[in-house]
């Protein structure tokens, strides 16, 4: 079944009557500056519904555009097709118009910044997750004292926080980059930062720790950080995501491409045991999906489960697993 689209240029398979309640509504930029990205997103939702999928209850998407007026109207757009619950929307400024406009409506938000919830779930890796993932599997494996290269990235500065947090839980020393040499140095940002911080670290000894941001590393780059810790999707289950996409849509996914097509399953898991709400949101014991198995709590935030990847000169390899 195809994906159908509110008042938008794009190909619809399936229309709905206007009194049929949607599975869901999908909010993403399909004008304007964001439209490959929406276009997208859109394949993933698309790629999501079985081809038996039950046809009066599809994933309808609506126009953001970029803006939060934008996502707002998309959203009382989504309001009036009966729409179960709201996917989106992309950018974590327009969460809190959609959530006002859902008017209940459970919104699982693509953002990755927990500090956006402003009343939906938020499904996006976040700092948090990423920080806690990799650290716990580090205190697992006996590191005890861990530096934080903190960058300066609005991602950089949440995870550093969120580093504090985590060592406190875990029982781990933080130390400064002048201290005595610690067991580990957690890098969060992207891979131009990690690669810089594993040059200035070559032959210390000092085991090097990231995140997913860091995984777009190959040749020399990848070489560099040898014998790294990431916290990331786990590349198989988002390696088979990717593939089916590429073979079906001729390009290769982004992860929150993969977002959106565990969004759309989760909502079709909690339509097949009549708990489509925020009640069945939070009341399950974790959804399994292609960016990690994600469980939901009441205050929007999410728990998840990251791979733990060991770089090596060939690529990565799955070491472990390890929620955040």
């Amino acid at each position: 079944m195809g994906l159908a689209s509110a008042g938008l240029p794009w190909p619809v398979a399936a229309r709905t009557k206007s009194d049929v309640r949607l599975l869901a509504a999908l909010l993403v930029p399909l004008t304007g500056p964001g439209t490959d990205v929406g276009r997208s997103l859109h394949h993933a939702a698309d790629l999501a519904q079985p081809a038996s999928a039950d046809v009066k209850t599809p994933v309808v998407a609506f126009d953001t555009g970029t803006t939060p007026d934008g996502a707002r109207v998309a959203a009382a757009a989504a309001v009036a097709r009966g729409a179960a619950v709201i996917i989106g929307p992309l950018y974590g400024p327009q969460i809190a118009g959609v959530v006002t406009a859902g008017g209940g409506i459970p919104v699982v938000a693509l953002a990755s910044d927990d500090s956006a919830a402003a009343g939906a779930f938020v499904l996006g890796i976040t700092p948090r997750q990423a920080t806690a993932a990799i650290l716990g599997y580090a205190r697992s494996r006996g590191v005890r004292r861990v530096a934080v290269d903190a960058g300066t990235t609005a991602w950089d500065r949440a995870a550093a926080a969120a580093a504090v947090l985590a060592a406190r839980d875990l029982g781990l020393s933080l130390v400064g980059a002048d201290d005595a040499t610690p067991d580990a140095v957690f890098i969060p940002g992207d891979a131009d930062a990690f690669v810089a911080a594993a040059r200035r670290m070559s032959g210390s000894g000092v085991q090097l720790l990231g995140t997913h941001q860091a995984l777009t590393l190959s040749g020399a780059g990848l070489a560099a950080i040898d014998g790294a810790w990431l916290a990331a999707p786990d590349p198989d289950g988002f390696g088979d995501f990717a593939r089916r996409f590429e073979a079906a849509f001729g390009n290769a996914p982004g992860l929150v491409a993969g977002l959106v097509y565990d969004a759309v399953r989760i909502a079709a898991t909690l339509r097949a045991t009549g708990h489509l709400d925020r009640d069945g949101l939070t009341g399950s014991a974790g959804f399994p999906g292609v960016t990690g198995a994600v469980r939901f709590h009441a205050g929007g935030r999410a728990t998840r489960e990251l791979a733990i990847l060991v770089a090596n000169s060939a690529g990565f390899r799955t070491a472990a697993h390890s929620e955040g």
